[in-house]
């Protein structure tokens, strides 16, 4: 039993986000179910001390679509039972935008809550707390003391369980900083144990080890969002049982994070690596590597030795995605040259660019750029998103820096090693890989705020070996859980879908055949071809073409030209292939986002309505051009050839886990225009966005 006199501060803390560029529903869906529930109650215990932290994307939408929810809680703040915590606006990972964006983002968060909550926070929320050495000297400027990150943080730093019931400083080059060790056992517990389970923890722990500090920080949509939680959480009371019952207990003192601080000295100094929650460091690990550490922690707990070795049980670092995803790369160095485009006008013109940067900051929201137990990178409406500001952006660069003819850029804008040529006229943006066969790995039309080859490789995840081994009806989430411990298939026969690409799925992708296959043959990898993006092309450039050939002894010699319209969202691309019998595939995968509907549509003559979804699958001869259409965001695609072909279409599908089970994933639909050579091949091919 805890001793007479032993006491415990515990601080709460509740991190509620949405992307950008989530459903309107998803948004109505968890504001109704979980964000003013929760606050609604925690409004009528004014005891019950807590800080909060609200991305800005969610306020964004709160402010249009419901004001009194922030009315609430500048209320609570003015009363004194809130502490407000800022963070990046759009929730970016500090540690791959640049210091002028960082300083921007944390700039919108601090001007909002000072004019909407009548504070500046004194702390902030590391997004998916992604932590980074470099992190004390960015925010200095700010006004901001503290941080949250997990507890494994410190563990990795050697620090034992005992000192982590307090608060510690670090600091980068004289700019100090103080950082909170959240509780892990909390962090599981909450909301899924009893709330006397909680108490006797805190018991247990100041049995041990004297005052203890606890804090708890952790998602909100834990309270109603995650499966199964609405009903437990509130229907069950478990919320207003838990405020409850630790207000009961005398020995719990509710403090804000920043009046801990004003009241307790740190614990010591230290120094913490670049790194996140312990799920984090499994999930940004190439799938192999991932499957390994899983299991090697499996067996350690099975041994009942993971509190023993689990301090040294490291993966990778978040920042792994952007190897681990070439699309998430892509996303991201297209921010960061955009960054400096920008900061570029400033200085020369002196104008205010904060229009521009806005839209920039959206597209840097993290949740597409990875993945882990939540879709992230795999859901298409999260990617399109950042493009479609990404596009906003630019726009607005090319407004101010009116160019007056087409740009044609050549560079590593990745970073991968290999060059890339960058087209840009007054309507669309191009980029086309000499290093991957001369194929085209984003083609934007601004004016439409859509890029139509955002799509994304299917390849192998750790967490595949566990689908492969259930059954289609196989689950564990018959009760109420964390989403980390449960298994659920939303979905039967999803195993065949797991099919996995050799090489990026960018477009004008050249596949050789030796006869003509079945789309399903290519939607499922049952033949082999030559896929010449395999291969790197040599390139030259001009004023207004780019060339770029084969050449690998193993290809035929295949020249492409390529082309920008002056003015309009038009690519030509004009080829010359030698020394080739057989059939010549042009590969294009288009996302349209909606895979079943009648606003979402093939155009292909011959081809009937009701055959035409974009999920359909089959096989049309002697055309030159075929359409692909999306009435709902009024885009097209279009591809027409000097030459007839043979157009193979199939869907695009991953399979992905989510927060509420394994599920499919449409990622676009895949075209392969077929030409018949003998010998030799000229063809003309226009591209068009419209």
């Amino acid at each position: 039993m805890t001793e007479v006199g032993v006491s415990c501060n515990f601080i709460f803390c509740l991190h509620n986000h949405q992307p950008v560029g989530n459903f309107d529903h998803v948004f109505q869906w968890a504001y109704n179910d979980c964000y003013r529930k929760t606050l609604d109650i925690l409004y009528k215990y004014p005891e019950f001390k807590f800080a909060i932290h609200n991305s800005g994307p969610l306020l964004e939408w709160m402010e249009n679509h419901d004001a009194s929810y922030c009315d609430t809680l500048a209320l609570m703040v003015e009363r004194g039972q809130v502490e407000v915590i800022g963070g990046g606006f759009y929730e970016p990972i500090f540690s791959i935008i640049s210091e002028d964006d960082i300083h921007g983002q944390l700039s919108l968060m601090q001007s909002f809550c000072k004019k909407r909550f009548g504070v500046e926070p004194a702390g902030f929320w590391t997004a998916e707390r992604v932590w980074d050495p470099e992190i004390p000297s960015l925010v200095y400027d700010y006004k901001l003391k503290y941080t949250l990150l997990d507890d494994i943080h410190f563990r990795y730093a050697g620090i034992p369980e005992s000192g982590l019931y307090g608060y510690y400083i670090t600091e980068r080059l004289l700019k100090p900083l103080y950082v909170f060790p959240i509780d892990k056992f909390l962090r599981y517990s909450i909301p899924f144990k009893l709330p006397h389970e909680t108490i006797d923890y805190f018991k247990r722990q100041c049995d041990k080890y004297g005052h203890c500090a606890f804090v708890y920080g952790d998602d909100g949509e834990k309270f109603g969002v995650w499966p199964q939680t609405f009903q437990w959480v509130f229907e069950e009371k478990w919320l207003q049982n838990f405020i409850e019952a630790i207000l009961k207990e005398d020995f719990i003192s509710l403090i804000h994070p920043k009046d801990f601080i004003q009241h307790y000295p740190p614990i010591d100094r230290v120094y913490l690596t670049q790194g996140s929650y312990y799920e984090m460091s499994e999930w940004a690990l190439p799938a192999e590597s991932g499957e390994q550490l899983v299991q090697l922690h499996h067996e350690i707990k099975n041994a009942g030795r993971e509190s023993e070795f689990y301090p040294f049980l490291k993966g990778g670092v978040w920042n792994n995605f952007l190897n681990k995803y070439p699309e998430s790369n892509a996303i991201n160095k297209r921010t960061l040259y955009l960054s400096r485009e920008i900061n570029a006008i400033e200085v020369k013109t002196g104008k205010d660019m904060s229009h521009a940067k806005t839209e920039l900051y959206r597209a840097q929201c993290n949740c597409a750029y990875w993945h882990g137990l939540f879709g992230g990178i795999y859901l298409t409406h999260l990617r399109s998103a950042l493009y479609k500001h990404i596009a906003v952006c630019e726009d607005i660069i090319c407004a101010e820096k009116k160019p007056k003819k087409p740009e044609i850029i050549k560079g590593d804008f990745r970073n991968e090693g290999r060059e890339q040529i960058f087209l840009r006229n007054h309507s669309c943006s191009v980029i086309i890989n000499p290093a991957f066969g001369a194929t085209i790995s984003e083609f934007t039309n601004r004016k439409k705020r859509t890029n139509v080859f955002d799509t994304i490789a299917r390849r192998k995840e750790a967490y595949h070996s566990i689908l492969q081994n259930i059954g289609d009806d196989d689950s564990n989430n018959t009760n109420v859980q964390s989403i980390h411990e449960m298994v659920t298939v939303k979905e039967k026969g999803l195993q065949k879908y797991l099919v996995y690409d050799s090489s990026r799925r960018y477009s004008c992708k050249d596949l050789l055949f030796t006869s003509l296959p079945q789309p399903d043959d290519l939607m499922f990898n049952r033949i082999d071809y030559v896929d010449c993006s395999l291969h790197p092309f040599s390139f030259v450039m001009n004023d207004t073409t780019i060339q770029c050939d084969s050449s690998s002894d193993s290809l035929p010699a295949i020249s492409k030209i390529f082309s920008i319209h002056e003015t309009d969202p038009i690519l030509t691309v004009h080829y010359d292939i030698e020394g080739y019998n057989g059939l010549l595939g042009l590969e294009f995968t288009i996302n349209m986002l909606v895979p079943h509907s009648k606003e979402c549509y093939y155009a292909i003559e011959g081809v009937a309505s009701e055959e035409s979804y974009l999920d359909s699958m089959g096989t049309s001869s002697g055309i030159t051009q075929v359409t692909m259409v999306d009435t709902i965001r009024d885009v097209s695609f279009s591809i027409k050839t000097s030459n007839p072909f043979i157009l193979l279409r199939y869907p695009v599908y991953t399979v992905s886990q989510s927060d509420s089970g394994f599920e499919k994933n449409y990622q676009g639909s895949c075209m392969v225009l077929c030409f018949e050579m003998n010998n030799s091949l000229h063809l003309d091919c226009e591209l068009t966005i419209q």
